[in-house]
């Protein structure tokens, strides 16, 4: 393969990983969450919590029977966090 290819490969998949990462938080919502949580009832977008309330939320839902593997547990919080966070705090921050 030409180096030049070669770079143009890599710099797709760099630039395309953070991508697919946000596209599996919205994956999971589209999977697992949608099927009680949509617009008509019980609305995520009405919600605007912290990570640390997002994470608790989450684990109230995995006890109430929410099938969320817990290797995707962090990308589902990135997900909520940079679409549900707080007005005005900063994603990941964890205030109250």
């Amino acid at each position: 393969m030409k180096p030049i290819r070669l770079l143009l490969l890599l710099c797709t998949i760099l630039l395309a990983a953070p991508c697919l990462a946000a596209d599996d938080g919205a994956k999971i919502v589209d999977e697992i969450c949608s099927g009680c949580h949509t617009a008509k009832t019980r609305p995520l977008d009405k919600m605007h919590l912290t990570r640390e309330q997002w994470s608790e939320a989450v684990e109230k839902m995995i006890g109430m029977g929410a099938d969320v593997p817990k290797a995707r547990i962090p990308a589902l919080l990135d997900y909520l966090l940079r679409n549900q966070a707080v007005a005005g705090t900063a994603a990941g921050a964890d205030k109250k």
